[in-house]
């Protein structure tokens, strides 16, 4: 992972370096994998009646959940701190608290901004226009994956300070990214750019913070002038 670690300078070079191989990869994909692999799973589909059921539409509950991480993050946070009491958990549920809203605000406005249609859109109208910039409402809200920033951005909390689980995260969002593929609710590329923009405001957030509490702890060092 870009930004786990003992340091976290969030060095510019990384971050141009990530950012120009994901849109490598979100590009490649958009030109050779994302409509064959669309295509594959709903061959699938259709070539088993039985499995109709999981290609039925789900309720987003995306909102629900982002709201309940952040009001629940906030209101640990505040009565820990209040205790007086800043350890890892604390710094855990105060970045979560950050994190997760602020990924699904910025993922928003990607959607808006972009307007790619969405998967199940895109096989139900062949041929039709993919981007409709600044109109990322109803049907053009595709790219990126809003579920996959979310969970990203959460997962990679909890690999950095809960490290002992990290394989079950690892399997997690390797499960949900694959089931947002065959369930036809994301092309590839969206994936992609979803784990990257989740995994780039963890890494923003987390520097901050830490930047401020290093600030602190350098002040509280510094005796006070008489």
């Amino acid at each position: 992972m870009v930004f786990l670690g003992k340091q976290h300078d969030f060095p510019m070079k990384k971050i141009i370096g990530k950012t120009v191989l994901t849109l490598v990869l979100v590009i490649c994909c958009y030109f050779f994998v994302d409509t064959r692999i669309a295509l594959v799973v709903r061959g699938a589909w259709l070539s088993h009646a039985r499995l109709d059921v999981f290609a039925a539409d789900i309720p987003d509950l995306l909102l629900f959940f982002v709201c309940g991480v952040t009001g629940f993050g906030w209101a640990v946070y505040f009565h820990r701190a209040h205790r007086g009491i800043f350890d890892n958990h604390t710094r855990f549920f105060r970045l979560i608290a950050i994190t997760v809203p602020l990924t699904f605000f910025l993922k928003s406005l990607l959607k808006i901004a972009v307007g790619r249609i969405t998967t199940r859109f895109w096989l139900d109208h062949p041929g039709y226009p993919e981007f409709h910039w600044f109109n990322g409402r109803s049907h053009y809200d595709g790219f990126p994956s809003g579920h996959m920033a979310v969970f990203v951005a959460l997962g990679i909390a909890l690999w950095e300070f809960y490290p002992r689980q990290r394989i079950l995260y690892a399997i997690s969002l390797s499960v949900l990214a694959i089931a947002l593929i065959v369930t036809d609710y994301h092309f590839v590329s969206d994936i992609i750019a979803g784990a990257y923009l989740g995994l780039i405001v963890h890494g923003g957030v987390h520097d901050h913070l830490s930047l401020m509490l290093n600030s602190c702890e350098e002040n509280r060092r510094i005796p006070a002038k008489e």
